[in-house]
């Protein structure tokens, strides 16, 4: 064999062996330019003092950005409050209305549950601008229908989203709105995937209802449980629309979650490092809450491994 011929051979051997190389490398430079760059790029950013409306360019302050975030800035603390309040409100109401959703459709014969779930997953598939727009029409103080009915019953008008005790809850009522379908549907899929032995054993036993519920639903159902409440958990962080269609943040920052916080000091200020350290304290957060989430699950034994 000549060696001309010897080296074809060896490049079309090569080419064969490493042929998933050239299926990856697309999919591995959208991942590198769009995730990991900007990823680096902003844990970086966050080491520095940037404004892009001042010159001077960057200048390096080390933790600087963090430690006025957590010892001095009074508005951050004031975000977080207001975070973990939105997360109490929105997270476990979405759960637990959409488990008491589940659980019903799961009683529902086959030929009415494919409509109800087709209309059941409306809100979700609406975008949380249209969401907005939707619920700012139902909240206005003039023309919408919360205060019509309201009226009706002799009740005074409410101005729903411009006092502080009203808009934060009613930022809630429309995310509730929106994502408890969301949960309704990932733990009905949950439902209708279970072994049906342990309830037909339970059934012999003589089990009461609630006693199947407890003891074997909720255990069998506990992985998907996790699986959805971390989701939202992690999604009610980014909540971000919403309060921009309704609220801005306000009256004051009695809706000002970290996300609309991170924004507003990003994107109206121009203060690129101190946004860029307020986001990753945010990613901090998440991952910690979801811990801790995980951890109280395992300690009271409803995570169960299933066989």
């Amino acid at each position: 064999m000549e060696l001309g011929q010897r080296v074809w051979l060896f490049f079309c051997l090569l080419k064969r062996k490493y042929m998933w190389l050239f299926f990856l490398a697309p999919t591995v430079a959208v991942l590198i330019s769009i995730v990991i760059f900007p990823l680096v790029f902003s844990l970086s950013l966050s080491f520095h003092d940037w404004n892009i409306i001042r010159a001077g360019g960057w200048s390096w302050t080390g933790i600087g950005n963090y430690r006025t975030i957590l010892f001095q800035d009074s508005y951050f603390r004031s975000s977080f409050k207001v975070t973990l309040l939105y997360l109490a409100g929105t997270v476990p109401l979405q759960f637990g209305l959409g488990l008491v959703v589940a659980l019903i459709l799961h009683r529902i014969t086959k030929k009415i549950i494919g409509f109800l779930r087709t209309a059941l997953i409306i809100p979700t598939t609406m975008t949380p601008v249209v969401v907005g727009m939707i619920w700012r029409l139902m909240y206005n103080p003039d023309l919408g229908m919360l205060n019509y009915f309201l009226t009706l019953f002799r009740f005074p008008p409410v101005n729903w989203t411009g006092m502080p005790g009203t808009a934060l809850p009613s930022v809630m009522m429309a995310d509730i709105w929106e994502w408890t379908p969301f949960m309704a549907l990932i733990l009905l899929a949950g439902l209708q995937s279970l072994p049906q032995e342990p309830f037909e054993a339970g059934l012999v036993d003589g089990a009461s209802p609630w006693q199947t519920f407890r003891y074997i639903t909720l255990p069998l159902l506990s992985p998907v449980m996790l699986v959805a409440l971390l989701i939202r958990l992690m999604d009610s962080f980014k909540t971000f629309d919403l309060i921009f269609v309704l609220t801005q943040g306000g009256p004051g920052m009695s809706t000002e979650i970290l996300n609309y916080y991170t924004y507003r000091y990003g994107f109206k200020f121009f203060h690129l490092g101190y946004a860029s350290a307020l986001s990753w304290l945010l990613l901090v957060v998440v991952t910690i809450i979801s811990i801790i989430l995980i951890r109280i699950l395992h300690s009271r034994g409803i995570y169960a491994e299933r066989a």
